[in-house]
């Protein structure tokens, strides 16, 4: 006598590539696959995929971690993480998000630490990746004209405030590009943490701009603009009103 055996339901996973090498917690390997849970919901899928390509992910495989993190996402409706698996040894877990203000002191935390008043300027873009100069210049799309970049922080040592200055050059400046920097201040001595945005070689557009972001920085107006050739080399443009 025969027994039918059960149908199995087929389930499709949707899995993502980041284009770049993600490494296995456990086993150090890159081959690892990052997939979404049938159930993800789908308008978070999209804010994923940006993390994932901004590199703003971390893979966690703890499991007090996870557990800590499904028991929140029962409580906070749409925080759900996409999952991960390594081909390699077969580890898995989910993907965390990683703030960029931590991914960006973490960097800076490296760098300052051989940063000198002979040190030449550091640059990271959005992602949190560090940028040549010539490379900004050429993301700017202007072809062989210089572009000017222009910091709306002022004597700032930590990123607490990033998030309101990156709101501001959005919302008030109403510019798309944004860079985070590294600048030895001779005054005092202190490497300082920048975040900056670019406009035009322009001179009465550089003094416009230096002297826009007084009320963000405590009154404190912007002492110099920093000028980008093509070639990436760089000239300083001092702010004439000081």
């Amino acid at each position: 006598m025969s027994h039918d055996q059960p149908r199995r339901k087929k389930v499709q996973i949707c899995s993502t590539s980041p284009g770049y090498p993600v490494y296995c917690p456990k086993c150090n390997s890159t081959h690892v696959l990052i997939f979404y849970d049938p159930r993800f919901t789908p308008r978070l899928q999209s804010k994923w995929d940006d993390l994932i390509d901004e590199k703003r992910i971390l893979l966690e495989n703890r499991w007090e971690k996870i557990k800590d993190e499904n028991q929140w996402d029962k409580l906070e409706k749409g925080s759900e993480k996409p999952n991960w698996i390594c081909k390699d040894c077969y580890d898995g877990g989910i993907v965390l998000e990683y703030p960029i203000d931590k991914k960006i002191a973490v960097e800076f935390k490296k760098c300052e630490k051989k940063f000198t008043e002979k040190s030449e300027p550091l640059y990271w873009d959005k992602c949190g990746e560090k940028i040549t100069l010539k490379q900004i210049q050429k993301n700017s799309d202007i072809g062989d004209n210089s572009l000017a970049l222009i910091a709306v922080t002022r004597q700032q040592y930590s990123t607490d405030d990033f998030a309101r200055y990156r709101e501001y050059i959005k919302n008030t400046l109403a510019k798309n590009t944004l860079y985070y920097g590294l600048w030895y201040n001779t005054d005092n001595g202190k490497v300082e943490y920048d975040i900056l945005y670019s406009i035009e070689n322009n001179l009465q557009e550089i003094q416009k701009h230096l002297n826009l972001h007084n009320q963000i920085n405590n009154g404190v107006t912007q002492k110099m603009a920093l000028v980008i050739d093509k070639n990436g080399k760089w000239d300083i443009q001092n702010n004439e009103k000081l």
